[in-house]
């Protein structure tokens, strides 16, 4: 069972009647991936309930391009659903910025008795959305998790009601980034932080008061394939489950396995551990200026590419390819460099931790 079949299995129970749980979780969460810019048009006194979302976005799905899961036939189903059917969709917001190297997208749920749900938006198909999440490796903040402690500190100083907050991937990151640093009034309201399978912090941000004051409240929840989850550190409350895919397409939330209310439990791969093991080694052993240095080089080459999204390298993957090899040859010395010593330092992280197996 997904979260499709739970949305059949759970849907004629009221949240009134039955709480929030980790797969409402994950519910809310992919659907902050719906494209819903020309649907708010910006206006944040606006709300739809999901029954009216979908009613709308029915004549725009056609047209969006999801490089990962498309959130709409959960739409759908939970539109149909009486848990989910009224629930209120608001304060929607989805930026990006080349110049600060930030994707930020975030929409607010009221759901039950006007209780709240805040998800952030993970990677999408927007390169400069990567290229924020590789800079987690060296950043005590993103602009990216600073508009997260904006954006719930706006949310939450506009509703009432006791407060939840979360993401899938990046959006992991950031709901647990801003619940640490958002207002202290807001943060005293918040009941539970969800990282779906979100990357972690750098030692800055993990020893912080703040991020500590939030830990008895958060729970990372992650697949037993997958290694966003694990990249990175963090001290929140661990839960592996199963997954119904192989490798990295578990990261994909209609992969993850329900079991009732909940995710079924599972134990780490030994696939997933050696990668968690190749990337903290390769991360450890490099400070935080060659992290920066390798980052830029990669994805300046990407840019010098024409390469702005995903769709860009599956739709036009020949033309891609040639572009990057004529840009690497373009590349600044020091930064061919930069990027040769980076994967010369994963391959040798790989094999030391195969000889530590």
């Amino acid at each position: 069972m997904n979260i499709l079949d739970y949305v059949d299995f759970r849907g004629d129970i009221l949240f009134s009647e039955r709480p929030l749980n980790e797969v409402d979780n994950l519910i809310f969460s992919e659907l902050s991936y719906l494209e819903l810019a020309d649907i708010f048009g910006g206006n944040a006194d606006i709300e739809f309930t999901i029954s009216e979302l979908c009613q709308i976005y029915t004549s725009l799905k056609d047209s969006l391009d999801y490089p990962f899961s498309d959130p709409w036939p959960l739409l759908e189903k939970c539109a149909g659903s009486d848990r989910f059917g009224k629930v209120k969709v608001k304060y929607f917001v989805n930026e990006a910025s080349k110049d600060l190297h930030s994707q930020f997208a975030a929409v607010t749920f009221i759901y039950g008795d006007e209780e709240i749900y805040i998800a952030f938006r993970g990677t999408d198909g927007n390169i400069e959305g990567w290229r924020e999440g590789f800079s987690f490796s060296y950043l005590e903040e993103t602009e990216g998790q600073r508009r997260a402690v904006e954006y719930l500190d706006y949310a939450a100083l506009r509703e009432q009601g006791n407060i939840t907050v979360g993401g899938h991937s990046k959006g992991g990151n950031f709901a647990e980034y801003a619940a640490a640093f958002c207002d202290k009034s807001v943060r005293d309201r918040i009941i539970q932080v969800y990282s779906n399978d979100g990357p972690g912090f750098i030692d800055a941000v993990l020893g912080s008061n703040e991020y500590k004051s939030i830990l008895p409240k958060t729970l990372k929840i992650i697949p037993e394939g997958s290694i966003v989850g694990s990249m990175l550190s963090g001290d929140e409350t661990l839960k592996v489950i199963k997954g119904t895919a192989g490798g990295l397409i578990q990261h994909d939330p209609f992969y993850w396995s329900v079991k009732g209310t909940g995710f079924e439990p599972s134990e780490r791969k030994g696939s997933a551990e050696f990668m968690d093991k190749t990337l903290s080694r390769w991360i450890d052993e490099m400070k935080d200026g060659e992290r920066q240095q390798f980052t830029d080089a990669v994805f300046e080459t990407l840019d010098d590419s024409g390469i702005s999204s995903l769709a860009d390298l599956h739709k036009k993957s020949l033309k891609s390819l040639i572009a990057i090899h004529k840009a690497k040859k373009r590349m600044d010395p020091d930064k061919a460099r930069f990027t040769k010593e980076g994967f010369r330092r994963m391959r040798k992280a790989a094999i030391d931790t195969l000889l530590k197996k």
